[in-house]
């Protein structure tokens, strides 16, 4: 059975559909799309219990996994462990499409929760933050 996508906006204006959620894959992983516009960027972060693997579907991202940066393109994937450092932009002209899968489970909860229902509405910093604390990021300072 087809999961129903849910849609929320992330900072930046990013667009991210949540495709699987945790309780469909038994816990295993859930999946987003989400679309970054140019410029978008994403600083230094990790994830502490959580492995995430990027596949760009359009567009051209730099992610840097570890302090080693990589430029991505259409039909290029990379795999971040759980517990390493990782930053992404798109440094695109355009629009990105990427599918992200975060193992095990769980990390929809983050977007559902800090996701906005629209583009226009905002998300408080503190708020955001306090959301991506409580499901396992850490920023670097």
């Amino acid at each position: 059975m087809a999961s129903e996508r849910r849609v929320v906006w992330m900072p930046g204006r990013t667009r991210t559909e949540i495709q699987l959620t945790s309780a469909e894959t038994a816990g295993a992983f859930c999946m987003l799309v989400d679309e970054p516009p140019p410029g978008w960027a994403l600083p230094t972060h990790l994830h502490r219990d959580h492995a995430e693997t990027i596949h760009v579907v359009r567009g051209e991202f730099e992610v840097d996994v570890d302090g080693a940066t990589s430029r991505l393109h259409a039909g290029q994937t990379v795999h971040v462990p759980a517990g390493v450092r990782h930053a992404s932009r798109n440094v695109g002209d355009a629009p990105g499409r990427r599918v992200l899968v975060f193992s095990p489970g769980g990390m929809e909860g983050f977007f559902l929760e800090a996701g906005a229902s629209s583009p226009e509405e905002a998300v408080a910093a503190d708020e955001l933050l306090a959301a991506a604390t409580r499901h396992g990021w850490e920023f670097d300072s």
